[in-house]
């Protein structure tokens, strides 16, 4: 219940919230019926690419779970939507799409729906953390790792929350390297495979409203919710956490694509150094041959070489480009597109030099430091993404006919006058979602990396992304070539492929996300076939169970998460 002084400090800040609206001229009269309690103005929405932007939306600031709760009921009640919000780090239409201005209230879940709780031991060899999904993953690893605590693998920006990561299955990298045994508390899959238990703002027949429903992960509808979409609305999570941990991490440039990608391994192939230390990150430069490789290894105690670092973001210079780079993109972007090459080789300079002058080639520290390196301020790039799963014994096999076919793509475009991929290439190997993580719990029924019922034993995921400057020329044309060389390789003889949900993919000439029988068809193919409590329609089916009036939507996951005929799956 909210004391007499909580209850002091809303209205005080609804009125300052009145205020803000009335100095900036903002006339405009809050939605109809919208609870007068729970501030809300209008504001802008601006994805991380720049290239969904959408004006004069109307964005609430709930002070806590109880308000998105009465939120969902007016909602249910006034034909709108609610789209939770964070920090706008994700490059497909999930949280709005372009057009979308009339019914929709974003919610602001980063302002108060952050607490974290003291991670507690739930087992003799395991941990858990209870947090809100408005959390940040830099708030939330910077809180376990105060308390000794932390996580395997998660992605790389810290300006994620846990409800954005789990809404579309947020990883990192990492593999077991050769007789590493993973900690019962860890994990090397998505985020969303580590919950425990979890809050929904969920719908009650017998009520006929919405109500704060708690899953544990045994129940049977809890693995739809895992990886939604924003189809539903988690309020808070609980999840599996592990004794914090120490990691190095090295960088090269000197170590060449051939060498990674060579189809019969050697000492510097990806398949190799996976075996080696398990986590690795490939950054490829455009018309470069020697990428930017990161090894991390786990390490106790600080090697004598290494430099210890106290704080995450450590590359500095690639959060903060260096003019001679921001000149040519400046240029280029003016249609100076041949200039790609040289941008090319100025990054991999800058990433070089960079990791010289700022003594970043080896550093060592909390597993944090070293897992959090990407920052709102780095270069805002659109990106392609897909989930490669194989057997680990095929991971050369995939990354050498990617490499090849991308480069001969790269080389066929130049020869025509062509520059549509004028960023990094970047790659990341994971293990797959797997069931049992969790006590009594099942893999999330639409994470990118489910196992694949035909193919018990592929183990392992190849993620891929091609990143470019938004509206580079030709590039739609040139991301569908890919994606469809992809979808002819990687067709279940080896290795099968899925769409990263963050990402782009459903490639036409006319962009990401157009190709309705990407997702209509091919996508829920690559999912197990529907049982009583399985698969994709089963899982459409529990969401919609638990948000009929369809609050937590748009009209691009009204295309996407939306049950098949039987025959497709």
């Amino acid at each position: 219940m909210v004391t007499v002084s909580m209850a002091t400090f809303y209205i005080f800040t609804w009125f300052l919230w009145l205020q803000v609206i009335r100095i900036y001229g903002d006339d405009s009269d809050p939605p109809v019926n919208f609870p007068p309690t729970i501030p809300i103005a209008q504001g802008d929405f601006l994805n991380w690419a720049g290239d969904i932007q959408v004006s004069d939306l109307w964005i609430a600031t709930p002070a806590d779970e109880n308000d998105v709760l009465t939120m969902a009921n007016w909602a249910a009640q006034n034909d709108f939507k609610l789209r939770a919000s964070g920090f706008s780090h994700n490059w497909s239409p999930l949280t709005v799409t372009n057009g979308d201005n009339g019914n929709i209230v974003l919610v602001d879940t980063t302002s108060y729906l952050n607490n974290i709780q003291v991670p507690t031991q739930i087992s003799a060899s395991q941990y858990a953390v209870r947090a809100q999904t408005g959390a940040s993953m830099l708030q939330l690893l910077t809180f376990l790792e105060k308390y000794g605590y932390g996580l395997y693998a998660y992605p790389a920006p810290g300006d994620i929350t846990i409800g954005g990561a789990l809404a579309i299955g947020g990883h990192g990298t990492g593999v077991p390297y050769k007789g590493e045994k993973v900690p019962p508390s860890q994990a090397l899959g998505t985020l969303s495979n580590l919950v425990i238990s979890f809050t929904a703002v969920a719908w009650d027949e017998t009520e006929n409203q919405f109500i704060l429903k708690t899953f544990q992960r045994s129940d049977v509808e809890a693995k739809a919710f895992l990886v939604n979409f924003g189809r539903t609305f988690i309020t808070e999570v609980t999840l599996l956490v592990g004794l914090n941990y120490n990691l190095r991490c090295k960088s090269t440039t000197l170590v060449t694509k051939d060498e990674l990608f060579s189809l019969i391994p050697g000492p510097n192939a990806l398949s190799t150094l996976l075996d080696e230390t398990g986590r690795v990150e490939i950054i490829t430069y455009p018309f470069t041959s020697t990428p930017w490789l990161k090894i991390w290894s786990i390490e106790p105690t600080k090697p004598l070489l290494s430099r210890e670092v106290t704080q995450p973001f450590n590359y500095i210079f690639s959060d903060n480009l260096p003019k001679s780079v921001t000149d040519i993109i400046g240029n280029m972007t003016k249609g100076a597109w041949a200039l790609t090459p040289l941008l090319g080789t100025t990054m991999l300079t800058t990433t070089t030099t960079g990791l010289l002058a700022t003594l970043t080639g080896d550093i060592w520290g909390p597993s944090k430091n070293l897992l959090l390196y990407v920052k709102p301020t780095t270069l805002r790039v659109t990106a392609n993404g897909y989930a490669v799963i194989t057997e680990r014994s095929n991971v050369q096999r995939v990354v050498s006919t990617f490499n090849t076919y991308y480069d001969d793509l790269v080389a066929a475009c130049q020869s025509a006058g062509e520059y549509p991929f004028n960023g990094p290439v970047e790659i990341r190997v994971t293990s797959l979602d797997n069931a049992n993580v969790v006590a009594n719990s099942e893999v999330p029924s639409f994470s990118a990396i489910h196992p694949i019922n035909d193919h018990p034993e592929y183990d392992t995921v190849i993620w891929f992304d091609v990143l470019s400057i938004p509206n580079t020329p030709y590039l739609n044309e040139a991301m569908r070539l890919l994606e469809l060389f992809m979808l002819n390789e990687y067709n279940g003889d080896y290795a099968s492929i899925r769409p990263e949900w963050s990402k782009g993919w459903a490639y036409t000439d006319e962009g990401a996300w157009t190709d309705i029988d990407f997702y209509r068809q091919f996508v829920p193919s690559t999912f197990p076939s529907t049982t009583n409590a399985d698969g994709w329609n089963w899982a459409v089916e529990t969401l919609d169970e638990y948000d009929p009036n369809g609050v937590f939507t748009n009209s691009f996951i009204d295309a996407l998460v939306k049950t098949v005929p039987q025959e497709i799956q």
